[in-house]
C-alpha cells in the first residue's frame, strides 16, 4: 500500500447518494476528480465558522434572533423587480 504525504489520516464515512455526487462533482470541476481534497476544503470551512461563532459568542452573541433572521432570509430570497424607469415625454 503506497503510503500517504504529509499529515494525513485515512477515514471512512457514510453519506447519502446524493451528497456523495455532490462531492464528487465539485471535486471533478476544482480538484482534477479528487475527493479528498474537497473534504479538506469542507473541513477549512467548518473551522472558519467556527471561529466566527466564537466571534459572536465573545462579543455579546447574536444580535438578531431565530424569528428575525428567518424573516431576513425570507425578504431577501423574494425576487425584486428593477425599477421602472420614468417614461420620456415628447416636446411638443
Amino acid at each position: 500500500m503506497i503510503k500517504r504525504a504529509g499529515a494525513t489520516a485515512k477515514i471512512s464515512i457514510s453519506l447519502s447518494r446524493s451528497d456523495l455526487a455532490a462531492l464528487k462533482k465539485r471535486a471533478k470541476r476544482l480538484y482534477a476528480g479528487n475527493v479528498s481534497a474537497v473534504i479538506s476544503e469542507l473541513a477549512a470551512d467548518a473551522a472558519l465558522l467556527d471561529g466566527m461563532h466564537e466571534l459572536v459568542n465573545w462579543l455579546g452573541g447574536p444580535s438578531l434572533t431565530a424569528v428575525e433572521r428567518k424573516a431576513i432570509d425570507r425578504e431577501w430570497s423574494q425576487q425584486t423587480r428593477a425599477p421602472k424607469r420614468a417614461r420620456k415625454t415628447k416636446a411638443a
